[in-house]
């Protein structure tokens, strides 16, 4: 059926030359090359007609990228978003949430239904929810004035970001010049981006990992934890130079989901900081300060923070979405919320001592100066010491180490 067909279009023109680049991560690339064909067509467009241009890229990109039934339903859900957004009538919420619900998980129940599994529109659900409870939030709550559906359809399917992240707010994605300095910025950062997976492709992809042992845990350490947080790193980082730089290209700018090098931080909360930002950000805005106005269990509130995101794997990961039975789905939510209960507890733990640390200073100081010389200093050996401790305990807790251990009784 026509509808339920997917589009061959992206696949015989792009997917078989673009591999050589990006090896299985085709969605990138198909991102690229389309990204810098309508670059350079958008040149020549006048300035006025630059929006619907874009907009028009848009829906060719999502429309070509699945089968039209999926665009279709996702074009329904945009509209009735945004519909409940700008306009007031009882039980306006109730009808909101449910939406969400049906936009985080349709392309799971349309995998169970139908048998086909649109990655892109798995993660276009999982980034335009962040968006749209923005925008929703913010708008029934005064801070943000309504916007057209034009300019509130335009955002939703701004197409270098729409399955990439990062998540822009509505205010902040306007198209600017485009000036020399923007398209040279443009190329430079998705040549970063290029080569960020050249180096995950022919290099850290062909590195055998090593299965967890006790008796082996220095080699699992070395060639498994180690080795997926860098692929981790560049495969995300990657993305999101390649998005930056199109976006550039573009007349647009949009923000930083890795503002520094986060394996160089020397504490969990600046990590945290400055992986996946704008996501950290949105939590931190829309979940972490609205349960925080009670100050009551603040640091499992911040743990919950951390265990939202390993649950979000649940909605976007090929291999969990097209589980077999219930038992294996149910492994993978035990896997992630023991991924979220170290990596959020380790970051909650942190935020306790550095508190106590803070306010028996003086006591430290007094009782026990060679301790406090190490706690309180800023030296590049206390600096290294805090940036080893920190990488490895997120190297370690990317690969949900509750769940190994678990697993090895």
């Amino acid at each position: 059926m026509f509808l339920f067909e997917k589009p061959k279009f992206f696949g015989v023109f792009f997917e078989s030359y673009t591999r050589y680049v990006f090896g299985p991560y085709s969605h990138t690339s198909i991102l690229l090359v389309f990204g810098l064909c309508f670059a350079l067509i958008l040149y020549f467009v006048p300035q006025k007609h630059k929006p619907k241009a874009i907009l028009t890229a848009g829906f060719l990109f999502a429309g070509m990228s699945a089968p039209l039934f999926y665009f279709l339903v996702f074009f329904i859900l945009i509209l009735l978003m945004y519909l409940l957004s700008n306009y007031a009538f009882p039980s306006r919420g109730w009808i909101f949430w449910t939406v969400e619900v049906f936009m985080l998980t349709h392309p799971i129940l349309f995998n169970r239904l139908f048998g086909y599994y649109s990655t892109f529109y798995a993660f276009a659900a999982y980034y335009t929810a962040y968006r749209s409870i923005h925008y929703y939030v913010d708008v029934t709550q005064g801070s943000l004035e309504k916007c057209r559906f034009i300019d509130y359809i335009s955002y939703m399917f701004y197409f270098p970001t729409i399955s990439h992240g990062p998540i822009e707010r509505i205010e902040n994605l306007k198209i600017q010049g485009i000036e020399k300095q923007n398209v040279a910025f443009g190329v430079k950062r998705i040549l970063t981006g290029i080569s960020k997976y050249l180096v995950l492709v022919y290099f850290l992809n062909g590195i055998i990992e090593t299965p967890f042992s006790f008796g082996n845990f220095f080699g699992w350490l070395v060639f498994t934890a180690y080795v997926n947080a860098v692929k981790f790193y560049l495969l995300f980082s990657g993305d999101i130079d390649i998005v930056i730089g199109l976006s550039a290209l573009m007349g647009f700018k949009v923000s930083e989901n890795f503002p520094k090098f986060p394996y160089l931080q020397t504490n969990l909360t600046k990590f945290w900081q400055n992986w996946q930002a704008t996501i950290v950000n949105w939590l931190t805005a829309y979940v972490y300060f609205p349960l925080c106005r009670n100050r009551r269990h603040v640091y499992l509130k911040t743990m919950l923070i951390i265990m939202i995101i390993g649950w979000a794997h649940l909605l976007y990961t090929p291999e969990i979405v097209q589980f077999q039975n219930v038992g294996q789905f149910a492994d993978f939510v035990l896997y992630y919320t023991l991924w979220g209960i170290f990596l959020g507890g380790t970051l909650a733990i942190s935020k306790v001592l550095n508190k106590k640390k803070m306010e028996n200073r003086e006591t430290i100081i007094q009782s026990h100066p060679l301790l406090a010389k190490m706690l309180f200093s800023e030296g590049r050996v206390m600096n290294a010491v805090n940036t080893f401790i920190t990488f490895n305990i997120i190297a370690i807790g990317w690969l949900s180490p509750l769940y190994i251990l678990i697993k090895q009784f």
